[in-house]
Formats: structure tokens, sequence, C-alpha cells
């Protein structure tokens, strides 16, 4: 990729000054810069790893017959038109230049981010009792360009160019009031908080493209010279919060520890009647290990008992500007909430795009909690086990059901709704010194998730409980999620295989109970697809599900060693019971005559001389729906172990010492040489089987390597 960069810059300041005994104040300010310049890899059409496998081998990659340079599926060469006759692309006409897009289609976005935090502290007034009063404010600014220019390679030629170009300004702050008191009385330890936060922030925005650009020189790539500009200015917020939090907490001789939460949220994107939320917790714990009955020996020295329960809640789901009328030059009557009298239009009005909810109120998370921890050998073993059921109800989510489309309004937000999550998490961890020179380690993480929809929220008119349908459809792949209660949310909702037709006479014998065909189109080589409901046709009804993208377990190992003055550690992690859409071989396993480049294994796909194959006949047309058809076909295993890390360094502290300043100056220095992802085991047939559930030519996590020096003056 040409012409790429990305480029960082940060400055971090922390002073503090005490005033007196009892008053100090502080100051921490951040600026980072970022700038890069990149291009779209993700594009599901002309996206550069799609762009690359359709390229046919005969396509050039440049020309010295066009004005960019780039080549394409057909030439330009004035010879080759004469001899014969045409540079159509024909089939060819949807491959699109890898190399063009990476190199022309350039984005430059320019970040300034500063963060300042001023403190006062006023402690030990009274014994134990401390003040601290907070208040952060972060200025954002961004600027963004992108020019696309005509594309003039053969084969998919492109005649029109844009610039686009934006800038906003994010303010936000935020105050922070608390007052500690933390005191001990001979065996009793107590401790109380009370605080008040307060939060602002609303982003400015401009937005500008211009068209039709006579010369697209580098230097004449500005607004000034389009052809024709329009532009748009948006502000998102203000949205302000206002949060009351209480705590207190009490143990008793190192052994058993109580601590009670209380939290008050007002929030300005809900409406007045129900903008608080109130959002208890209570956490306890039993050290066993400190009671008098507990034997004392070198074997288990922490056994300790944690329970905790708690509420917390989530406005995620709501856009800043809900409650934000809108303003439009449109003259829509029928849109129009406010500033519109009956048989009178203005030039501009006021309106909500989406009906309000009076009603609307907190999306709420409750979790319960109980854990062990435990440390033994000399505290070389430590020890933590979890396990949790969390429960999420009162739903943020569109109006699914009975909302009428006359009304004018897009629906409106409603609590609905209810999501519950099980598991376990352990975490073990074993450290050791052999002798001086010799030091080792080995941990390791576990955990298993359940996750499913326990109340669906809505009902049908003959009283049957209703779904969440999704989207991610791809091309002709239509949607494929969906959640049903008892099921995982984000659940894959497709039509079952059973195996591929190996014979005419098995397709034509796949028979309803009336002795019609279910599949009337399929031929020896077609997928045979499950008629669920048993009404003889395949249709959405059919639908099963089909598994999650969310994992069941997730585990990771790491282990090192020191030697000395060198270190080595590495980490293996992965992931079991994910599911993952490989939509992308809808692209690469299908058509045949489409005269693109293919997945090799397409060379494998079923024939009469090839009837062990899972990957259906090829043909044009695809009659039989076995590519378009949203079926588990497409899914795969999407488990997979990686080596995440490899680490070796080399501290050279003792040999920066020798000089006698840097010496005084406890200066360190050393060298490392890190690996990140370096191999992956996995049965998935994709590019990277960590893809979210969803690939479509997804590009991977990078394989990396990095070398550095850090040293410390």
């Amino acid at each position: 990729m040409r012409y790429t960069f990305n480029k960082n810059l940060a400055l971090h300041y922390t002073g503090k000054y005490q005033l007196n005994k009892w008053v100090s104040i502080s100051e921490d300010f951040v600026w980072k810069n970022t700038e890069n310049r990149t291009t779209a890899t993700n594009e599901g059409y002309t996206g550069p790893i799609l762009s690359a496998i359709y390229m046919p081998a005969s396509a050039t990659v440049y020309s010295p017959f066009t004005q960019s340079g780039f080549g394409g599926t057909t030439t330009e060469d004035p010879a080759y038109i004469a001899k014969y006759g045409s540079n159509f692309a024909d089939i060819h006409g949807d491959a699109v230049n890898p190399i063009n897009t990476l190199s022309s289609k350039n984005i430059f976005n320019r970040t300034n981010d500063a963060w300042s935090t001023t403190s006062l502290e006023i402690g030990n007034v009274i014994p134990g009792l401390k003040f601290v009063s907070r208040f952060t404010y972060n200025l954002q600014t961004n600027y963004y360009k992108q020019f696309s220019p005509r594309r003039d390679e053969v084969g998919k030629p492109d005649g029109a160019n844009s610039l686009d170009e934006s800038t906003y300004r994010t303010d936000q702050w935020k105050t922070e009031n608390t007052l500690t008191y933390d005191n001990t009385f001979g065996k009793h330890t107590v401790g109380a908080l009370f605080s008040t936060t307060a939060d602002h922030y609303n982003v400015r925005g401009f937005e500008v493209n211009g068209k039709t650009f006579a010369d697209e020189s580098a230097y004449l790539q500005y607004l000034a010279y389009a052809g024709s500009v329009s532009a748009k200015d948006y502000l998102t917020g203000p949205d302000a919060n206002v949060s009351l939090i209480g705590r207190l907490a009490y143990s008793y001789d190192d052994r058993y520890f109580l601590t009670a939460s209380w939290r008050r949220d007002y929030a300005g994107r809900l409406p007045k009647t129900k903008n608080h939320g109130d959002f208890p917790a209570v956490t306890a714990g039993w050290k066993i290990s400190n009671e008098s009955f507990f034997p004392k020996n070198d074997v288990v020295s922490l056994l300790k008992l944690r329970a905790s329960w708690g509420r917390v809640g989530n406005l995620g789901s709501i856009g800043y500007n809900y409650r934000s009328a809108l303003l439009s030059k449109n003259s829509w009557q029928e849109q129009a909430q406010y500033g519109v009298e009956k048989n009178k239009l203005w030039d501009t009005f006021i309106y909500n795009s989406i009906a309000l909810n009076n009603n609307l109120t907190w999306e709420t998370s409750e979790q319960f909690d109980l854990g062990l921890d435990i440390n033994m050998f000399n505290d070389r073993l430590a020890m933590q086990f979890d396990w949790y059921e969390k429960r999420t109800f009162d739903l943020i989510q569109t109006q699914s059901m009975n909302w009428p489309s006359s009304i004018g309004l897009d629906a409106m937000l409603v609590n609905q709704g209810e999501v519950r999550n099980r598991g376990f998490e352990a975490s073990i961890n074993w450290n050791d010194r052999i002798n001086k020179d010799w030091s080792y380690f080995v941990s390791g993480n576990f955990s298993w998730l359940k996750n499913w929809v326990s109340d669906i929220g809505v009902k049908d008119a003959e009283g049957n409980k209703g779904v969440w349908t999704g989207d991610g459809s791809f091309r002709i792949i239509p949607y494929c999620y969906q959640d049903a209660e008892g099921q995982p949310l984000g659940s894959f909702y497709l039509i079952k295989n059973a195996g591929i037709f190996q014979s005419d006479a098995e397709a034509a014998a796949y028979v309803d109970k009336d002795g019609n065909r279910i599949q009337p189109n399929a031929k020896a080589g077609d997928l045979k697809f499950i008629d669920k409901n048993g009404d003889g046709k395949i249709t959405d009804d059919d639908r099963q599900y089909c598994g999650s993208a969310t994992p069941k377990y997730t585990f990771s190992l790491s282990g090192g060693f020191t030697w000395k003055d060198l270190s080595f550690s590495a980490m293996l992690q992965g992931v079991a019971g994910a599911k993952a859409m490989n939509v992308a071989k809808c692209m690469t396993l299908s058509d045949v005559e489409g005269n693109f480049n293919r997945d090799s294994r397409i060379l494998d796909a079923w024939s009469e001389t090839n009837r062990g194959s899972d990957i259906p006949r090829l043909s044009k047309n695809d009659p039989n729906g076995n590519f378009s058809t949203a079926s588990d076909w497409y899914l795969e295993n999407a488990s997979y172990l990686r080596l995440k890390n490899v680490t070796v360094s080399y501290d050279l502290t003792n040999l920066l010492r020798k000089c006698a300043h840097l010496n005084s100056r406890s200066s360190r220095l050393s060298v490392y040489v890190s690996g990140e992802n370096l191999f992956t085991i996995t049965d998935y047939t994709g590019i990277d089987p960590e893809c979210g559930g969803w690939d479509a030519m997804k590009y991977p996590v990078a394989r990396t390597f990095s070398f550095g020096v850090k040293l410390t003056y």
C-alpha cells in the first residue's frame, strides 16, 4: 500500500503542589495527536481482498495506456484493439484493481485530543476524613479528507470523482466532589464515601462534499476546484447527566468484610418523569484462613469466600439526540410536530424523526457473584474461582410490532425483553524462584458462558411469542440473525441442510405427504434443505436455531522464565463453541462460469466423479438456490487456538550503570523483540476465525514483529 502512514504524538504532564499539610492541588494534562493515511479494506464488493481474488491471471496491474498508470481486466493497447476489435471487459466487469484501490483512494484523518484534570484535595483536618474535588475537561478536534479519483482502469472504469471533507469538535466535561472517611478502631475498620458527579457532552460538526473535478492533481484536490459543492452541519447533544453515590464499608479483624453502596443517576436523554434510576449493590467476604480454627501452615495461606449483588443502568441504545427536535428545509407537513399550522407550510420546520415514549426508562442489569480465593505453598500458587448470574431486563429496543405505517413517524423506543447470562471463571497462577538466577511462571484462565433470551417481550395477535429479527445479509444471501426465547442473543437462524443429493432419483424422491417434490429444481449435486414445518416448501418458516457467535468457552495459557538478565514469555489464547457465517464462500465457491478467480477448493466441488465433496455442484444460474439460501452450509466452527504473543527481552541495566552518572540517577536500559499472532490452529476455512461471527472477507488480525529499546534516565 503506497502513501500510507500512521503517526502518533503524545504529551503527558503531571504536577502536584502541597499548599500546607492539609491542602494540595494537582494537575494532570494529556495531549495526543494522531495522523494517518489509509484506505477502506473491508468493503464487501470492492474490498481489496475480494478484488484480488476476482482479478483474472491475465489482468495487468499497471498499464502505460491509462492516465493513472493502472491496468485492469482488458487493455487499452491500440494494437490489441485493432487486432481483436474490442477492449470490452465482458464478464470481468466487476473486477476492480485492488492496487489502484489501495493506492489512489486514500483517506487522511487527523485528531487532536486534549484532557485536563484539576484536583483539589483537603485531608487529615480530622483524622481519616478527606475531601477531593476534581474537574476534567476534554477537547477533541478532527479533520477528515477523502478524495476518490476517477478510475480509468480498463474493465471497471468510473468517470466520477469526489472530495469529502469533514471536521468536528467535541466538548465534554465532568466534575466530581467526593467526601471519604476511613479509620480503624481496634479490630474494626470502617469506610464511608459520598460523592456527586455531573457531566456534559456535545459535538458540533461540519461535512462538505465536492464533485466533478476537471483536474485531479494533488495540489488541486480542494473544494474551490469542485464543479459542485454540498454541505451540512450538525449538533450531537448536548447530553447531561448527574449522579449521587454513597458507600459504606466495614471489616472486622481482617476476617469479615461488608460493603453496601447506592447510586442514583439522572439522565438528560430520558423523559423527565423517568429520568432517574436507583442502583444498589452489596458485597460480603469471609477470610476463613484468618479464623482461629483454621490450621496455620504453608500449604494454604489464604482461603477467602466472596459474594456480591448489584444493579447497574445502561442507556447505550438511546442516541444523544433522542429528545432533540431536528430542523429541516423540506416542507413535509405530516412529519412536522412543531411550528406548522393547518394548511400553512414554512420553508423550514422542526420535527422529531421517531415517536417519543414518555415511559422509556433505564435498561438495567442485575448480577450475583460467588467467588473463592485460594493461595497455597507460600503464595506460589494463587487461584480464583467465580460463578455469576446476570439478568438484563427492560431492554431498550425499537417497537417491533403493531406500529402503524401511516403515522408519519418511525417506531418509538420501548423497554422490552430480558436476557440472562450464567458463567464460570477460573484463574490459576504459579510463580516460583529456583535459585538466584532462575525464576519462572505459569498462568491460565478459563471461562464458560451461557447466554439466552429469557423473555422476548412480544406476542402476535394469537398470543404466540414473537422473535427479534436481525439483518446479516450479504449480496444474494438474505438475513441470517434471529432471537427467540430460550436461545442466545444474536443467534443464527438458518435453513439446515442434510447433505448433497447423490443422484437425480434421490432428489426426485424428496417429496411431501402428498407426493409433491419439496425441491422441484434439485438435481444430483444440489444441497438437500430440511422442510422443518412440513408444508412441502423451503421458505423462511423452515429456519432453525443453528448456534451463536458467542463462544461458550474462552481460555488462555501463559508461561515464561527469567535467567539472570534474560526474560522470555509466551501466551496461547483461544475460544471454543463459537460459530461464524463464512458468507465469503458465496462469492469464492459459486458461479463457475463467471470467470473470476475463485477459492482453489472450487476444484473439489461435487461431480459425478467426486461424490464425497461437501461443496454443491456448480452452475451458472443456481436453480436450487445452493448459494442464495441462508443455510447452515455457510456456518462453520470458529473455535481456534492462537499463539498470541512471544516476547524475549534482555536487561542491560548493569552494563548501563557502569557509568557513575547513570548509576546515580538509577537509570535503566533493556531491549526486547516481540511477535504477535504468530500462528493459529483452527478448522475454520475462512481467513481468520476471530471475525466476530460474520466473515465477508474481513481483514485478519495482523501478524506483527517489533523490536524496542526501553530507557529510563
